[in-house]
């Protein structure tokens, strides 16, 4: 059996799949101290809503936004 896909990929070829562009990620938001930050990620899906998650690196937020975008389409 082969590993599980990362988010990130798994997103990257559902998009390539269905003919659309590839998803756009965007820093939406930054809160908390220099040495803690968290980072808001909105995801772009073309003909989708968008869909924001955060985390406490931006490849963090990126994976959480993409793992959440599966779980709402």
């Amino acid at each position: 059996s082969k590993p599980p896909q990362h988010p990130k990929t798994r997103l990257q070829e559902w998009a390539q799949g269905k003919g659309l562009p590839l998803p756009d990620y965007k820093l939406s938001g930054q809160k908390g101290p220099d040495h803690a930050p968290t980072f808001d990620i909105t995801l772009y899906v073309q003909g989708y809503e968008p869909v924001t998650a955060e985390g406490r690196s931006r490849q963090a937020a990126e994976k959480a936004v993409a793992e959440k975008f599966f779980l709402l389409n």
